[in-house]
């Protein structure tokens, strides 16, 4: 996972809980990494182990912990580091959505180690889209849901945001989201 992922799980978690859950999270997770930076990348075992270890210590649920976290990446970890490069993607949320392809192409210009997932988005009305979320990397769609909820949140656009479903396509794991505006 990119180091901004890790940043949203320790951020969160000491902001809402402290840096004494944090810590203790970090060490159950056998986390040597004390700082995590944008420009690297750290092993997927590091975040799940991460995620789970958190979900027991603050008795949370994992998916919506991994919502929490989407939700925290973009409205405190990409506002105050990517707001500009977020605009640039969109005026708007629908916008942004429909851009969103080319968005983690011009990401890559700046990590170009990244593994990110492939977007789809179908505009199925003038008030609907359908964003079609593909990643090799398992269970992550509650993380997406929330981060959706955040863009809509920092594009001031009230959307309703609903899982249609979850499979295997290939080696991905896709997730088809439908929004309404």
């Amino acid at each position: 996972m990119h180091g901004v992922v890790n940043q949203a799980i320790e951020g969160l978690i000491s902001q809402r809980f402290g840096t004494e859950a944090w810590e203790e999270i970090r060490i159950a997770s056998q986390c040597a990494d004390t700082t995590f930076y944008n420009n690297h990348n750290y092993s997927d075992t590091v975040t799940y182990a991460l995620v789970v270890n958190a979900s027991k210590i603050l008795d949370m649920d994992i998916q919506t912990l991994l919502f929490e976290f989407g939700k925290y990446w973009v409205l405190t970890i990409a506002a105050e580091k990517y707001a500009a490069l977020l605009h640039s993607a969109g005026k708007g949320l629908r916008e942004f959505l429909v851009n969103l392809p080319n968005f983690h192409s011009r990401v890559m210009l700046y990590y170009p180690e990244i593994t990110p997932p492939e977007f789809k988005v179908l505009e199925v009305s003038d008030t609907t889209l359908e964003l079609q979320y593909f990643s090799k990397r398992p269970g992550l769609h509650p993380f997406v849901s929330g981060i959706l909820e955040g863009l809509s949140t920092f594009f001031e656009t009230p959307a309703t945001i609903e899982l249609m479903d979850t499979s295997m396509e290939d080696e991905y794991h896709k997730s088809v989201f439908s929004l309404h505006f």
